[in-house]
């Protein structure tokens, strides 16, 4: 059965255009959307972390937060790659890696999670880390909060 939450949330998801042609299942609205900062076509899943009893959904910090992530800055963005890229990098310090490059140049956004406070980005590494995932949680400032490489 489909909660009247979610199908309100998905009216106004599709009203926004924020992604392209959204679509609500399981609990979540999800669709296809641009990082304009990273130049990268992406899957958004935005999980508003309905409770079977809520009544309410906060819709608009759900939208604000899509719309943050969607918008950041080049300089932010930046910043959140070159972050990841030293942590990385300082953790697998002389570990074998398959082909010498800057994680920089390597680190591909395929998808986003969105939640009211936080958004967690999936990253792949095809040079360096092609077995592997790379997810990073970004907290409501777009500030990294938590980093990991993660085998698929």
């Amino acid at each position: 059965m489909a909660s009247p939450l979610l199908d309100d949330f998905l009216a106004r998801i599709i009203d926004s255009g924020l992604l392209d042609d959204p679509v609500a299942e399981n609990g979540l609205v999800y669709g296809r959307a641009t990082i304009d900062a990273a130049g990268a076509v992406v899957t958004v899943n935005v999980d508003p972390e309905l409770e079977d009893d809520e009544e309410t959904l906060d819709v608009d910090a759900l939208l604000a937060a899509i719309t943050r992530i969607l918008s950041v800055s080049e300089t932010r963005w930046r910043a959140v790659i070159d972050e990841v890229a030293d942590d990385i990098d300082e953790a697998v310090d002389d570990e074998p890696v398959i082909e010498q490059t800057d994680l920089r140049d390597d680190l591909e956004a395929t998808s986003v999670v969105v939640f009211a406070d936080a958004v967690l980005i999936a990253f792949d590494a095809p040079k360096q880390f092609p077995d592997s995932r790379i997810l990073v949680q970004l907290d409501d400032d777009l500030e990294v909060a938590s980093i990991e490489v993660r085998d698929r």
